[in-house]
């Protein structure tokens, strides 16, 4: 459902809702651990957010250079993996150095970061680069 939403309004559109209901969900989840049919709702709501966004960088990815997808994906699932990785680790310590709901509203601004550096960061234009890898 993501790629076909990506494909419709566009990669930028998809992360940033997607980052924007993962945010939300983390900062109700902070709360609301007590109570588990909203803390599975919000798990699920935060899962598929980051899922919608990360389906929609990842085409973004591909498109950079479309006679290479292989290479692009590759390094984007790296990284990807290795961030995922250390947010993981992070995560488990943050939650004994500073208690869940600090450690879920953390995570709430982490993704408010990616969120404002979605909508305030303009990609370079790819259609130039692509035309000239075809033209090779």
């Amino acid at each position: 459902m993501a790629g076909m939403w990506t494909d419709r309004v566009g990669a930028r559109r998809v992360i940033l809702v997607g980052l924007v209901l993962a945010a939300a969900a983390a900062a109700v989840v902070g709360f609301s651990l007590a109570n588990t049919v909203v803390t599975l709702v919000c798990l699920a709501l935060f899962d598929a957010g980051l899922f919608a966004a990360q389906v929609a960088n990842q085409s973004a990815v591909l498109a950079i250079d479309p006679l290479a997808p292989a290479r692009f994906n590759s390094a984007y699932m790296l990284v990807y993996f290795v961030g995922g990785s250390l947010g993981t680790a992070f995560g488990a310590a943050a939650v004994d150095w500073f208690g869940w709901p600090a450690t879920a509203l953390i995570a709430a601004a982490a993704i408010g970061v990616a969120a404002t550096i979605t909508v305030f960061v303009r990609p370079a234009s790819t259609s130039a680069a692509a035309a000239d890898q075809v033209a090779r």
